[in-house]
Protein backbone atom coordinates (compact mmCIF):
# COMPACT_ATOMS: atom_id res chain seq x y z
CA UNK A 1 0.00 0.00 0.00
CA UNK A 2 0.88 3.39 -1.08
CA UNK A 3 2.01 5.37 2.45
CA UNK A 4 1.47 9.04 1.23
CA UNK A 5 -2.24 7.31 0.07
CA UNK A 6 -2.58 6.66 3.63
CA UNK A 7 -1.36 9.79 4.71
CA UNK A 8 -3.96 11.80 3.16
CA UNK A 9 -3.47 15.22 1.53
CA UNK A 10 -1.93 17.99 3.35
CA UNK A 11 -3.16 21.46 2.86
CA UNK A 12 -6.70 22.56 1.78
CA UNK A 13 -8.26 20.81 -1.75
CA UNK A 14 -10.07 23.31 -3.70
CA UNK A 15 -12.19 22.83 -6.38
CA UNK A 16 -11.06 24.84 -9.80
CA UNK A 17 -12.75 27.82 -10.51
CA UNK A 18 -15.19 28.47 -14.01
CA UNK A 19 -16.77 31.39 -14.88
CA UNK A 20 -18.68 32.90 -17.82
CA UNK A 21 -17.74 36.31 -19.20
CA UNK A 22 -20.59 38.92 -19.71
CA UNK A 23 -20.46 37.76 -23.22
CA UNK A 24 -20.68 34.43 -22.72
CA UNK A 25 -23.59 34.99 -19.88
CA UNK A 26 -25.55 37.59 -22.80
CA UNK A 27 -25.26 34.39 -25.52
CA UNK A 28 -26.70 32.40 -22.68
CA UNK A 29 -29.54 33.93 -20.86
CA UNK A 30 -31.78 34.62 -23.75
CA UNK A 31 -32.29 30.89 -24.27
CA UNK A 32 -33.88 30.36 -20.77
CA UNK A 33 -37.59 30.72 -21.53
CA UNK A 34 -38.97 29.10 -17.77
CA UNK A 35 -40.00 32.44 -16.15
CA UNK A 36 -39.10 31.34 -12.50
CA UNK A 37 -35.10 29.96 -13.63
CA UNK A 38 -34.54 33.53 -15.66
CA UNK A 39 -35.43 35.57 -13.03
CA UNK A 40 -33.08 32.94 -10.32
CA UNK A 41 -29.94 33.20 -12.96
CA UNK A 42 -30.03 36.85 -13.27
CA UNK A 43 -30.34 37.57 -9.32
CA UNK A 44 -27.18 34.73 -9.26
CA UNK A 45 -25.35 36.49 -11.89
CA UNK A 46 -26.02 40.51 -10.85
CA UNK A 47 -25.87 40.10 -7.57
CA UNK A 48 -23.35 37.58 -6.77
CA UNK A 49 -25.21 35.75 -3.73
CA UNK A 50 -25.35 32.25 -2.70
CA UNK A 51 -28.04 29.85 -3.64
CA UNK A 52 -29.07 29.45 -0.13
CA UNK A 53 -29.40 32.92 0.41
CA UNK A 54 -31.77 33.28 -3.05
CA UNK A 55 -33.51 30.61 -1.85
CA UNK A 56 -34.21 32.11 1.90
CA UNK A 57 -35.09 35.34 -0.12
CA UNK A 58 -38.87 36.43 1.67
CA UNK A 59 -40.86 39.39 0.13
CA UNK A 60 -39.83 41.48 3.49
CA UNK A 61 -36.42 41.48 2.12
CA UNK A 62 -36.57 43.30 -0.85
CA UNK A 63 -37.35 46.96 -1.44
CA UNK A 64 -38.16 47.52 -5.11
CA UNK A 65 -38.09 51.07 -4.74
CA UNK A 66 -34.37 51.55 -3.28
CA UNK A 67 -33.60 48.49 -6.02
CA UNK A 68 -32.34 46.57 -2.60
CA UNK A 69 -31.74 43.22 -1.52
CA UNK A 70 -31.57 42.31 2.29
CA UNK A 71 -29.61 38.91 2.86
CA UNK A 72 -29.63 37.88 6.49
CA UNK A 73 -30.26 34.24 6.33
CA UNK A 74 -29.65 30.67 4.07
CA UNK A 75 -32.09 27.95 3.23
CA UNK A 76 -31.26 24.34 2.21
CA UNK A 77 -32.94 21.75 1.62
CA UNK A 78 -32.76 18.27 3.84
CA UNK A 79 -34.48 14.81 4.28
CA UNK A 80 -36.53 16.26 6.57
CA UNK A 81 -37.59 19.52 5.28
CA UNK A 82 -35.95 22.71 4.38
CA UNK A 83 -34.03 24.47 7.24
CA UNK A 84 -33.05 28.30 7.56
CA UNK A 85 -30.07 28.94 9.29
CA UNK A 86 -27.54 32.26 9.20
CA UNK A 87 -25.67 33.34 6.22
CA UNK A 88 -22.31 31.18 5.70
CA UNK A 89 -20.05 33.25 7.47
CA UNK A 90 -20.34 36.58 9.69
CA UNK A 91 -19.77 38.60 6.75
CA UNK A 92 -22.78 37.25 4.82
CA UNK A 93 -25.14 39.57 6.62
CA UNK A 94 -25.69 42.51 3.85
CA UNK A 95 -27.82 44.49 1.75
CA UNK A 96 -27.08 43.93 -2.27
CA UNK A 97 -28.02 46.95 -4.24
CA UNK A 98 -29.08 45.48 -8.02
CA UNK A 99 -29.70 46.69 -11.18
CA UNK A 100 -32.87 48.86 -12.02
CA UNK A 101 -33.51 46.06 -15.04
CA UNK A 102 -33.13 42.93 -12.67
CA UNK A 103 -35.62 44.55 -10.38
CA UNK A 104 -38.05 44.99 -12.66
CA UNK A 105 -38.10 41.47 -13.62
CA UNK A 106 -38.15 40.17 -10.02
CA UNK A 107 -41.39 42.92 -9.95
CA UNK A 108 -42.81 41.15 -12.29
CA UNK A 109 -42.21 37.69 -11.76
CA UNK A 110 -43.38 38.62 -7.74
CA UNK A 111 -46.33 40.12 -9.04
CA UNK A 112 -47.58 36.74 -10.49
CA UNK A 113 -46.92 35.06 -7.02
CA UNK A 114 -50.30 33.84 -5.56
CA UNK A 115 -51.37 35.70 -2.06
CA UNK A 116 -47.43 36.13 -1.58
CA UNK A 117 -46.70 37.32 2.16
CA UNK A 118 -44.22 39.05 3.51
CA UNK A 119 -42.97 36.45 5.16
CA UNK A 120 -43.02 34.06 2.82
CA UNK A 121 -40.32 32.37 0.26
CA UNK A 122 -40.68 33.72 -3.08
CA UNK A 123 -38.07 30.79 -4.66
CA UNK A 124 -39.31 27.46 -4.22
CA UNK A 125 -37.55 25.22 -6.29
CA UNK A 126 -34.57 23.02 -6.59
CA UNK A 127 -31.02 22.77 -7.91
CA UNK A 128 -32.35 21.03 -10.20
CA UNK A 129 -34.54 23.50 -11.94
CA UNK A 130 -31.48 25.59 -12.48
CA UNK A 131 -28.98 22.64 -12.97
CA UNK A 132 -30.89 21.54 -15.89
CA UNK A 133 -31.83 24.94 -17.16
CA UNK A 134 -27.90 25.81 -17.38
CA UNK A 135 -26.90 22.33 -18.66
CA UNK A 136 -29.90 22.45 -21.63
CA UNK A 137 -29.01 26.03 -22.16
CA UNK A 138 -25.03 26.52 -21.94
CA UNK A 139 -25.21 23.49 -24.59
CA UNK A 140 -27.36 25.53 -27.16
CA UNK A 141 -25.48 28.37 -26.54
CA UNK A 142 -22.39 26.80 -27.45
CA UNK A 143 -20.77 27.77 -24.24
CA UNK A 144 -19.11 25.41 -21.40
CA UNK A 145 -21.74 24.23 -18.60
CA UNK A 146 -20.54 25.48 -15.16
CA UNK A 147 -21.98 24.77 -11.60
CA UNK A 148 -24.62 26.80 -10.62
CA UNK A 149 -21.92 28.52 -7.43
CA UNK A 150 -19.66 29.80 -10.78
CA UNK A 151 -22.74 32.03 -11.36
CA UNK A 152 -21.18 33.60 -8.07
CA UNK A 153 -17.70 33.22 -9.71
CA UNK A 154 -18.93 34.87 -12.69
CA UNK A 155 -20.20 38.18 -10.98
CA UNK A 156 -16.67 38.71 -8.94
CA UNK A 157 -15.02 37.99 -12.76
CA UNK A 158 -17.29 40.79 -14.10
CA UNK A 159 -16.62 43.58 -10.90
CA UNK A 160 -13.06 43.06 -11.47
CA UNK A 161 -13.28 43.69 -15.28
CA UNK A 162 -15.02 47.09 -14.12
CA UNK A 163 -12.23 47.60 -12.09
CA UNK A 164 -13.91 47.70 -8.46
CA UNK A 165 -11.88 47.02 -5.77
CA UNK A 166 -11.03 43.95 -3.50
CA UNK A 167 -12.61 45.54 -0.36
CA UNK A 168 -16.09 46.78 -2.49
CA UNK A 169 -16.60 43.50 -3.88
CA UNK A 170 -16.23 41.97 -0.27
CA UNK A 171 -18.60 43.24 1.04
CA UNK A 172 -21.26 42.58 -1.75
CA UNK A 173 -20.76 38.86 -1.99
CA UNK A 174 -20.85 38.90 1.98
CA UNK A 175 -17.04 37.78 2.62
CA UNK A 176 -13.46 39.09 3.00
CA UNK A 177 -11.13 41.32 1.61
CA UNK A 178 -8.45 38.26 2.12
CA UNK A 179 -10.70 35.67 0.86
CA UNK A 180 -11.32 37.64 -2.51
CA UNK A 181 -7.42 38.16 -2.98
CA UNK A 182 -6.60 34.89 -2.39
CA UNK A 183 -9.29 33.36 -4.66
CA UNK A 184 -9.57 36.27 -7.46
CA UNK A 185 -6.46 37.82 -7.36
CA UNK A 186 -5.14 35.82 -10.21
CA UNK A 187 -8.02 37.87 -12.24
CA UNK A 188 -6.69 41.57 -11.15
CA UNK A 189 -4.65 42.84 -13.90
CA UNK A 190 -1.11 42.79 -13.15
CA UNK A 191 0.31 46.89 -11.83
CA UNK A 192 3.96 45.84 -11.93
CA UNK A 193 4.63 47.30 -15.29
CA UNK A 194 2.73 50.51 -14.07
CA UNK A 195 5.26 50.57 -11.05
CA UNK A 196 7.79 50.43 -13.13
CA UNK A 197 6.76 52.71 -15.74
CA UNK A 198 6.12 55.63 -12.54
CA UNK A 199 9.73 54.91 -11.43
CA UNK A 200 11.19 55.49 -14.71
CA UNK A 201 9.80 58.85 -14.63
CA UNK A 202 10.89 59.77 -11.59
CA UNK A 203 14.73 59.02 -12.55
CA UNK A 204 13.85 60.44 -16.05
CA UNK A 205 12.92 63.76 -14.69
CA UNK A 206 16.45 63.99 -12.33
Amino acid sequence: ANPCTKAGHMGKRTKSMQFWTLQQYNNFIPLVKDTTAHIAIQMLFYSGMRFGELLALTLADIDFEACTINIDKSYQHKATGGLISPPKTSNGIRIITMPNAIMLELQEYVNKLYHVAADDRIFLFTKQLIRGTMQRCSTAAEIPFIRIHDLRHSHVSLLIEMGFSPHLIAERIGDTVQMVNSTYGHLYPSKHKEVAEKLNEILVSK
